[in-house]
């Protein structure tokens, strides 16, 4: 009888803890391009750092027709309670100019202090040239190294939708939605 009890308060402080993640402030703080068609930008800054084996890497690239890139985007959590915020995982979907170009599921615990922030990660791989298939490897150069850039990011139409979850003993209590964050 103890065990019922226990798990049943379980399950209430997960909802409870679900509902204030819910209903807390979300904000897509960055979208950072960690790799672009096989070249890591982990220590480049600018286009003018590429060297002759990376522009001829990206070259070849573009005339395949592909552009492989992996995003991180980052997600800002702010729990306006006095209580924790938290979610067991979350589905998520990347949407650049309306078209969705990646999804996947987050699987990990997310929890927000009372009234606090958490900043945590979605990483994404998608087709860069798909996005911008009108530009030139110089306008996508600079899209990748002015991310940063309000205005450039805006220019991808960037969104990311998450629908967070928690677990109600075997089954998956999901929002209703999607909950749209945009830089």
């Amino acid at each position: 009888m103890i065990a019922i009890f226990s798990q049943s308060c379980g399950l209430l402080n997960q909802a409870g803890e679900y509902e204030r993640f819910v209903n807390s402030d979300f904000i897509l703080t960055n979208v950072e391009i960690v790799e672009i068609g096989g070249v890591d930008l982990d220590d480049i800054d600018d286009n003018a750092e590429l060297n002759v084996g990376d522009i001829l890497t990206l070259t070849g690239r573009m005339f395949s027709g592909e552009m492989p890139t992996k995003l991180k985007v980052f997600i800002e959590v702010h729990n306006n309670t006095n209580e924790i915020a938290a979610i067991a995982g979350m589905d998520w979907k990347l949407l650049m100019k309306d078209v969705e170009y990646a999804n996947g599921i987050i699987d990990n615990r997310v929890e927000v202090q009372p009234n606090s922030s958490k900043i945590f990660p979605v990483n994404a791989d998608v087709d860069l040239l798909k996005v911008l298939q009108s530009e030139s490897l110089a306008q996508i150069l600079t899209v990748v190294f002015n991310i940063d850039d309000t205005e450039e990011v805006k220019k991808l139409g960037v969104e990311l939708k998450i629908k967070p979850y928690y677990k109600s003993g075997a089954k998956l209590k999901k929002y209703p939605g999607y909950i749209t964050l945009k830089p």
